[in-house]
């Protein structure tokens, strides 16, 4: 009987092992890239100086002009609304797609954020998308989808602060009075205890 019982826990902690494999990283709760966790809304002490490091190179180098939306999938469709005779007509609606874990150029720990901050915006197949019909210019909505990208990019890789100064030292203070605190009350503990055991010598 314990031997099916603890068969059986087994085959469910693989299942549940499986399925948080298989879970889709836009998934609330925290997060395993590489050999470490994130939060949905990382601390700076969440991430490894490895992608500290990769995301800081990718803000100093990268520009909204190197995003390579020539290799995105691109299509056009007609806009509807108001917006006069073109409506309906012209194929100015702009639908403009790539597949997140295929953008090497992006650092893996700004493509985590992505799918958490834009989780809308990326479908099933792990592609994200951005939509424009903001005017009746094919051309204009087109460029508005690449801004949506560089935006969503610039949120993405934005690092978290740590404390400053000031929090840090009150959190050091903190834990010296609690340090000490502990102290006394070990010291006051072994005194009552040395003293229950001189009266019961006494006897």
């Amino acid at each position: 009987m314990l031997f099916l019982v603890a068969a059986k826990a087994a085959r469910s902690a693989a299942a549940l092992t499986l399925t948080a494999a298989a879970a889709p990283w836009h998934a609330h709760g925290p997060i395993f890239l590489g050999r470490n966790w994130y939060r949905t809304d990382p601390k700076s002490g969440d991430i490894s100086q490895e992608d500290v490091e990769a995301v800081q190179r990718f803000r100093a180098t990268f520009s909204r002009d190197l995003i390579p939306y020539k290799t995105f999938s691109t299509t056009f469709h007609r806009s509807g609304g108001a917006g006069g005779q073109n409506v309906n007509k012209v194929n100015t609606k702009v639908f403009m797609r790539f597949s997140l874990d295929d953008q090497k150029w992006i650092p893996r720990f700004v493509r985590v954020r992505l799918r958490q901050l834009e989780a809308k915006r990326i479908n099933s197949k792990g592609e994200y998308l951005v939509v424009s019909e903001k005017t009746r210019s094919q051309r204009h909505n087109l460029e508005d989808c690449i801004d949506k990208v560089w935006e969503s990019l610039e949120r993405a890789s934005t690092l978290p602060k740590g404390p400053d100064e000031e929090t840090t030292r009150r959190v050091e203070g903190l834990k010296k009075a609690e340090k000490a605190r502990n102290k006394e009350i070990k010291m006051r503990h072994s005194h009552r205890k040395a003293g229950r055991q001189k009266k019961f010598d006494d006897f």
